[in-house]
């Protein structure tokens, strides 16, 4: 063992004494005056305050890597190749928002992918397609299934008109 003098050797019966160049000083930790406090980062959801006249609607479809291509919504989203975004599922829906500090960020061909655990999550088939929604006011891009939106109208012809039978 290196350190260790064996009681065979000529250092027997001596006692090991700690070199003061390795063992550092003993410190004590100073607690901040002002106590820290995290920036709260906004968090991604489905806005529940806006106007038809804010939302713009285009379709896509996923394709096996869950990347869609949404050009017309982006240029209106002002988000070009190379744009940070972030990724949150709400529900039924993917809601993209820009972020300087984003994980993800617009393809060079204007295509953004939905993570696999998020497609999971939200319930998107692989293949299908999509329904995109912007809401340019808050920096977002949704996507819902189209079998949310067939749902949708289906519910709203049988309320609307599910007495004209």
């Amino acid at each position: 063992m290196s350190g260790v003098s064996s009681s065979t050797g000529s250092g027997a019966g001596r006692h090991e004494r700690m070199i003061g160049a390795l063992v550092p000083p003993a410190t004590r930790r100073v607690s901040p005056a002002v106590p820290l406090v995290d920036a709260m980062l906004p968090r991604l959801a489905l806005p529940t305050d806006v106007g038809p006249g804010s939302v713009l609607l285009d379709q896509a479809r996923l394709d096996a890597s869950g990347r869609f291509s949404a050009r017309n919504l982006l240029r209106v989203l002002s988000w070009l190749p190379g744009h940070r975004v972030d990724a949150a599922v709400a529900g039924e829906a993917v809601v993209f928002g820009g972020s300087e500090t984003g994980r993800q960020q617009v393809g060079s061909r204007g295509e953004l992918t939905v993570p696999a655990a998020a497609r999971s999550l939200a319930g998107f088939d692989r293949g299908a397609p999509v329904v995109l929604v912007a809401v340019a006011d808050r920096d977002l891009l949704i996507v819902h299934s189209h079998a949310l939106l067939v749902r949708l109208l289906v519910e709203f012809y049988a309320a609307e008109h599910g007495d004209d039978r």
